[in-house]
């Protein structure tokens, strides 16, 4: 099979961020994979409108209409009310309406969720690894990068969400394609504590950024979307939206060096290189100057509590 990419994107950039159409070895494990490909649960239309709706501001939402679209999704459906009736959110009374579920929940909420039902179904596909380690971290990375990008003023913090949560797609390609493969890479990676783009690359010819291009595109996704998956690690390849990228690329650093990563802990703080991606950031986002990366980083502990707390009672739930 060919694959395609962009013609906007460098093909001097570094190999872990160079496109899959210049990787041979990553063309040679997809060639005559479409049916492996097409295993892989893709994002419902569904999500699509759900996001678009909870994306207004707040005074526009319509909650009746987001109550039917959830209402549509048996799963998603289940989900919320499951989770409105928990520990977490729950006020004494039972939730047996979806329209209760919504105002019990609220929009943040609802979104997280929503997405991660998303997240669960792909990630239902992993075999020999915990899908809740990859779960956290892109619910994380999205929660995250939507918090940036609102402190920094970028134009679109629900797009530094999406970009945030499907950033690492590429791991479920890799783990599909090549089960055992990926799976020893990641367990050499947690033993020596290497990064783990690294490691894949070392052993596999190619990362999970190639390969969640291919996947990118086999979705039709955005072409900013695309260069978040291809560039995450290498901020300062990206030519489309390079403020998106960066955000996304601190926001992983930042996931991964509080523990939610791949479920290991880095030989090297990943957040400890973060100047290069502010530099970048401020230079395609002004207002990004107002604020220091310290000042961000200092609130990190409050959200990523928050974050683990989700994820938890949204496991316990879904058990």
């Amino acid at each position: 099979m060919s694959v395609a990419t962009t013609t906007k994107l460098d093909s001097t950039m570094d190999p872990i961020s160079a496109p899959a159409a210049m990787n041979i070895a990553v063309q040679k494990v997809l060639l005559g994979r479409d049916d492996v490909l097409n295993s892989i649960p893709s994002v419902p239309a569904i999500l699509n409108s759900l996001l678009t709706e909870l994306g207004q501001d707040a005074e526009k939402v319509d909650f009746l209409r987001v109550a039917d679209l959830i209402g549509r999704d048996e799963a998603l459906a289940a989900q919320c009310l499951r989770l409105a009736n928990s520990p977490l959110f729950g006020r004494g009374t039972p939730t047996v309406s979806m329209r209760g579920a919504v105002r019990t929940l609220g929009i943040s909420h609802i979104r997280d969720i929503a997405v991660s039902c998303t997240m669960m179904r792909i990630g239902s596909v992993l075999k020999g690894v915990d899908p809740i380690v990859f779960w956290k971290h892109s619910l994380g990375c999205a929660i995250v990068s939507r918090k940036l990008a609102r402190s920094v003023g970028f134009g679109d913090p629900d797009k530094a969400y999406l970009a945030g949560l499907m950033h690492d797609l590429g791991y479920v390609v890799n783990l599909v394609l090549l089960p055992q493969q990926t799976k020893a890479v990641l367990d050499e990676a947690a033993k020596t504590g290497v990064f783990m783009a690294e490691a894949e690359f070392e052993a596999m010819g190619f990362t999970h950024c190639q390969t969640g291009e291919v996947l990118g595109r086999k979705w039709n996704f955005a072409e900013d979307l695309i260069e978040v998956m291809l560039c995450h690690h290498r901020a300062e390849a990206a030519v489309i939206n390079p403020g998106l990228v960066a955000i996304v690329s601190l926001a992983d650093r930042l996931c991964r060096s509080a523990g939610m990563g791949m479920g290991y802990k880095e030989k090297f703080d990943p957040a400890a290189s973060w100047q290069e991606d502010w530099k970048i950031l401020r230079a395609h986002v002004p207002r990004a100057s107002a604020i220091e990366w310290t000042d961000f980083v200092k609130d990190a502990d409050a959200y990523f509590g928050e974050i683990r707390e989700m994820v938890t009672a949204m496991f316990q739930s879904n058990a």
